[in-house]
């Protein structure tokens, strides 16, 4: 058996997410302290727009049950929003294999701001320098596009329900 092949089934073995699920971090922030941002699938290496639209979509739609956001801002006017990544390439046996990320960063916060975000106001200048404050990701495999599909989609409800989860434990 080669190592791929060892990968894919210790990926697949794996397939209960692993996470880095800080509640604490959630607490200084307020519902409309938080945007969604973006949704991004890379599929063997390329951009995906059609995954990563159907991502974003789910993610919209359950950001605005938790009402999210609420004055529509773009997010990055906001001091942090989730972002919602996956890579999935081909395994030894014709599938796939992926990760799925979803992770509330905010960009180039000092952390003493982030007890005053009340008082402080954000400026995102389009860099990419940003601290993930909380993160859960999943690994698994998919048989086809169809079923990659499908799998996305419910690692997006599966993790924004862990998000709203450590949501509500920090804002009791």
């Amino acid at each position: 058996m080669n190592r791929f092949s060892l990968l894919t089934l210790a990926l697949a073995a794996l397939s209960v997410a692993s996470a880095t699920r800080l509640p604490s971090n959630l607490e200084p922030f307020e519902t409309k302290h938080v945007c969604v941002g973006r949704a991004e699938v890379q599929l063997r290496g390329k951009a995906d727009d059609k995954l990563g639209q159907a991502a974003q979509g789910i993610m919209n739609q359950l950001a605005s049950s938790m009402k999210l956001n609420p004055d529509g801002e773009n997010y990055t006017a906001c001091p942090a929003w989730l972002y919602f990544k996956v890579d999935a390439g081909n395994n030894a046996d014709g599938g796939l294999v992926y990760s799925a990320s979803l992770s509330l960063v905010t960009p180039k916060v000092d952390t003493k701001a982030l007890g005053n975000l009340k008082d402080e106001s954000f400026d995102y200048d389009g860099g990419f320098e940003y601290v993930t404050l909380w993160s859960d990701t999943g690994y698994n495999t998919a048989a086809s596009m169809d079923n990659l599909s499908f799998k996305l989609r419910a690692e997006v409800v599966a993790q924004m329900g862990d998000f709203t989860a450590d949501w509500k434990k920090a804002h009791q």
